[in-house]
């Protein structure tokens, strides 16, 4: 049985672990243990040890999916991490983490499993399973008519910095480009956003105007476009999805920890090639696992590994302003590429591919 300390309205990953582990486990997320501080985090421990003590819990599992979590986070010295709390209640009890850091998938570390929740659920096509009130479509046409898309909502740094980098080129006309949230006083936070982008280059961004939407988007009430992962924004059936030959990718995270969500698995399924905006390494990982990332074309081998986070992304738009020079060659060249892309979505949806995703967990 799956026990929580606090009603949880979704189910998210409870069965599957219920399946693999056939104990009685208190699965512990966010909800109870994100962002409390030392004092608090005496308290709650003391809760989870009566409640293992109640409820003769056998297995604490601290979920760390579903969004970038560096473990090793303490918030400056004001929390706990989850490495520090999980020293702790492995002394109540077995305890494990699941990360979807792909650092563990090579190097696996005791108690500490790798599995990632945003490429395993669209890849058994089972968001309807985990999330309430999902109908997603998994499917959509291989024939394209459009050469690339880049669609952005939350306003994390590295988003804000494309914008600056793609934004005055030629050819941004011809991208299937979103930007869908107003920049607002963004550019003012001293703690995130200046930490990575200069007072210069915010000048350059506040010319900018923003929201940025869709060509068929410009009519809808920003509340009615699908943006979340859990509302209704994982189908592939829309139209930038239908009509691009290159899904430049631009992850939820870069540098506040490592996670490859459900954006990278929908431009696998819609027959798109990635041009991925991720973390270091990210593109040798997918093609470690069996996702062609069609290096012969996108050379992201020479700046999958570049640690400056700035420079890296320079490379990809550079290479993007090359290929745009020729948007008939990009879709030759995706035509040329079908089979490989058939290839990719068909071991993306195998049980082979699905059962290497939660190798470590079972």
């Amino acid at each position: 049985m799956i026990f929580t300390l606090k009603p949880h309205d979704e189910t998210t990953i409870q069965p599957l672990l219920l399946e693999l582990f056939k104990t009685d486990i208190l699965f512990l997320t966010y909800r109870e243990i994100d962002g409390i501080n030392h004092d608090s985090w005496l308290i709650v421990k003391s809760e989870i040890t009566q409640f293992v003590s109640e409820n003769n819990i056998k297995l604490i599992i601290i979920d760390s999916t579903g969004d970038p979590c560096l473990l090793d986070n303490r918030m400056g010295g004001y929390c706990p991490s989850y490495l520090d709390m999980h020293s702790d209640l492995k002394k109540i009890c077995k305890s494990i983490i699941i990360s979807e850091d792909f650092s563990y998938y090579y190097k696996p570390v005791e108690d500490i499993f790798y599995f990632p929740l945003g490429l395993w659920l669209p890849s058994i096509r089972g968001f309807h399973k985990y999330y309430e009130f999902q109908d997603t479509v998994y499917d959509t046409d291989l024939e394209k008519t459009h050469p690339l898309m880049c669609l952005n909502r939350n306003l994390v740094w590295h988003r804000i910095y494309m914008l600056m980098l793609m934004y005055n080129k030629s050819w941004i006309d011809k991208v299937d480009f979103s930007f869908i949230l107003p920049m607002g006083n963004r550019l003012e936070n001293k703690h995130v956003i200046s930490k990575y982008i200069t007072e210069e280059e915010k000048q350059v961004i506040r010319l900018i105007p923003t929201p940025i939407f869709l060509d068929y988007e410009r009519d809808i009430p920003i509340w009615n476009i699908a943006t979340d992962c859990t509302g209704g924004a994982t189908s592939v059936n829309g139209i930038a999805y239908t009509r691009n030959a290159i899904n430049l990718v631009t992850e939820t995270s870069l540098t506040d920890g490592t996670v490859l969500t459900e954006k990278t698995a929908k431009a696998i399924m819609a027959y798109q090639i990635p041009i991925l905006v991720t973390n270091l390494g990210a593109n040798q990982f997918l093609e470690d696992i069996g996702i062609d990332m069609f290096s012969d074309y996108v050379p992201w081998q020479t700046w999958d590994q570049i640690k400056d986070h700035k420079e890296r992304m320079q490379k990809i738009v550079d290479f993007v302003d090359t290929i745009m020079q020729d948007t008939d060659a990009i879709m030759k060249k995706h035509k040329e590429l079908h089979p490989r892309l058939i290839k990719n979505k068909e071991l993306f949806h195998s049980d082979e591919f699905s059962n290497l995703l939660i190798k470590q967990l079972g």
